[in-house]
């Protein structure tokens, strides 16, 4: 058994062997963000090597010529999806034109990392899904660091994912050799907390995340048997684009069952339907008025939600309301509300909040008090 890691710990892991240029396994199962780690990874350490990020895939023929010929500009993650390809698309195509011997003319992406001032991440997702001749056709180039002939350029790393025997996927068994050419970690399903404090920096409707503080244990549901549509971080994704600009619940209802299991849906819905009975304007005008929500904590889950995410362009709700507001949630002993609160605050606005909270001398009692969640 591998161990098991959370996001932030493959974060770290991720660094370290980008450092090292060590080549490291993610497994998962599927929906669950090991792609999206990666991409974040590349993305940071693109920002910090003054470097412009690319993703190879969504270049096209001219962009692709360029980062070739200025490789030194740009951080490139090359994601290969290994279900799909077949072992030529690594080799290559045989060139015949000196009868005495073969040439391969491999693919561009392999010209540009033979360059040794190329930089990037060569990715190889769904490795464990992929034929058996392909994964042996990436023994080498993890190990060795060399594609066909060509020897990878000293910047570059390799990192590969797969999803578990358990999910259904006609996953191959990795050989031992494959699985000894680097480390290996199962990153685990998202924690619902974790995953709303990434989707307030992702355009993430603020209605997804309100729901799943609310209902933290829904933020992934798969079960083979009940033949229901997963539900998972992916699809809460894919839920909050699909539902913008939606003002019918009945058109709602059906987008939401297409995009995550039927009864989470039915509750998102009923959940995103609290907008027409309360009126968020006055709770913000008045926050005395939140008393009246006590016992009603999907209300109080989405109003909050809605009030972080309105801090975002610091107008309409400033960082003197959210503490007018946490006041009322203090004297309610909500402490639970006043963590949701601040944190989402934090991430949609973490620049002008953490720069009004050094500076309150007027709520001090209360910056305090809750001042251990903007320590993490």
């Amino acid at each position: 058994m591998v161990r098991k890691v959370n996001h932030k710990e493959l974060e770290q892991l991720l660094r370290v062997y980008y450092d090292k240029k060590k080549a490291l396994i993610i497994y998962g199962t599927f929906g669950i963000g090991k792609s999206d780690s990666v991409r974040a990874q590349a993305t940071l350490i693109a920002v910090e090597k003054n470097k412009k990020y690319v993703e190879w895939n969504k270049l096209n023929h001219n962009e692709k010529e360029d980062v070739t010929l200025h490789p030194e500009q740009f951080f490139v993650l090359l994601d290969m999806r290994m279900s799909e390809f077949d072992p030529t698309d690594i080799k290559g195509l045989p060139d015949y034109q000196d009868k005495e011997s073969i040439e391969w003319r491999p693919p561009k992406w392999v010209k540009l990392m033979e360059k040794e001032e190329s930089d990037g991440i060569l990715f190889f997702d769904e490795l464990n899904l992929a034929p058996p001749l392909v994964i042996s056709s990436i023994y080498k180039i993890i190990y060795d660091r060399v594609i066909n002939e060509s020897k990878i350029g000293s910047n570059w790393q390799i990192i590969g994912a797969g999803n578990l025997g358990d999910d259904r996927a006609n996953t191959q068994e990795l050989a031992a050799p494959v699985r000894d050419r680097g480390g290996e970690v199962e990153l685990e399903g998202a924690d619902a907390e974790e995953w709303c404090s990434w989707a307030a920096t992702h355009d993430i409707d603020p209605r997804v995340i309100g729901y799943l503080y609310w209902k933290k244990e829904n933020i992934s549901y798969v079960n083979f048997e009940d033949e229901q549509k997963f539900t998972t971080p992916r699809g809460w994704e894919r839920l909050s684009n699909l539902i913008q600009g939606i003002k019918d619940y009945t058109l709602m209802s059906l987008v939401c069952t297409s995009a995550i299991s039927e009864g989470q849906a039915r509750e998102f819905v009923a959940f995103c339907q609290i907008q027409d009975s309360i009126k968020i304007d006055e709770i913000i005008e008045t926050p005395e008025k939140l008393k009246e929500l006590k016992s009603k904590l999907d209300v109080k889950f989405f109003v909050l939600s809605a009030v972080a995410e309105r801090f975002k362009e610091n107008k309409e709700v400033n960082f003197k309301k959210v503490m007018d507001i946490t006041k009322v949630l203090d004297e309610m002993n909500d402490v639970e509300f006043v963590a949701m609160l601040w944190k989402l605050c934090l991430k949609y606005n973490k620049r002008v909040f953490i720069d009004s909270f050094t500076k309150s001398t007027t709520t001090k009692e209360l910056t305090d008090k809750y001042s251990t969640y903007i320590m993490s």
